[in-house]
């Protein structure tokens, strides 16, 4: 079955069509993941069944053969699990929100443009195998200036979680049209290399992957410290995901160990 592409207003929009789309009473989601998706989830009141994944972003469980599952390609060198799950797993849905180059597997997959292209705001790209027979309204989305600190960050994600679903806006698509993508992508896979080098790292992208950070993942928290403030003080953004982790979680290694190098 081909998939049907819709361009939806936000990422978090894409999964709520998704759940509708497919019926989806119950969902398998990692525990290691922004809020916002759990918020997404929730508002189709659909019920969560958490799961862990290990350091390398495997999940740490098996899961039934029919269920459904949301697996996040992080930080967009995670092709080799996406590919294996979609063997497995008939009803596999792909967060592309870090990986807006990746083509679709499972059931629908969803990105978002403004994870990747920084003059972008809003949108993103949903293929899915169903759709649904319901009038959507295009988004008016006014454009915001230039986000300068955490704070305007905040105010934009806000707003963003208050939206319906919404066919993208005209202003982003034209913004995003404009946008020389080939260029992009060579220059986050050159900006990727280069930190591999400069840290001694070992980290491989694979064909066809193009990546969203570095994730460098340091042998203890002091290390990782001491990279955030050497790197924030050549003024080059970094993350670190996502500091909801309770300690006895596995995850929560993720967020003290691993740097995210932003590649834009």
């Amino acid at each position: 079955m081909d998939y049907k592409l819709l361009k939806l207003n936000t990422a978090r929009n894409s999964l709520r069509y998704i759940i509708r789309a497919f019926g989806i009473k119950e969902i398998y989601i990692p525990y290691y993941i922004c809020p916002v998706i759990r918020s997404a989830v929730n508002k189709e009141k659909c019920k969560i069944i958490y799961y862990h994944i290990d350091r390398n972003f495997y999940p740490e469980c098996k899961f039934p053969k029919n269920a459904f599952i949301l697996y996040p390609d992080y930080f967009g060198v995670c092709s080799n699990i996406v590919d294996e799950l979609s063997k497995k797993y008939e009803n596999l849905i792909i967060d592309n929100a870090h990986s807006f180059y990746s083509k679709p597997k499972g059931i629908a997959s969803f990105n978002s443009l403004r994870k990747f292209f920084s003059t972008v705001r809003n949108g993103s790209f949903l293929y899915t195998k169903k759709s649904l027979d319901i009038d959507i309204t295009k988004d008016n989305f006014e454009y915001e200036p230039k986000i300068l600190n955490f704070k305007d960050f905040c105010i934009i994600e806000n707003k963003l979680d208050l939206e319906d679903i919404k066919y993208i806006s005209d202003s982003t698509m034209e913004i995003f049209e404009n946008i020389n993508i080939e260029k992009e992508k060579q220059g986050r896979i050159n900006k990727f290399n280069y930190w591999n080098k400069r840290l001694n790292g070992n980290l491989i992208l694979k064909e066809n992957e193009v990546p969203f950070s570095y994730p460098y993942f340091a042998n203890n928290i002091q290390k990782a410290d001491n990279l955030v403030k050497e790197l924030e003080s050549e003024g080059i953004f970094v993350f670190r995901y996502w500091n909801n982790m309770p300690d006895k979680f596995p995850e929560k290694i993720l967020y003290t160990n691993l740097v995210s190098i932003n590649l834009k």
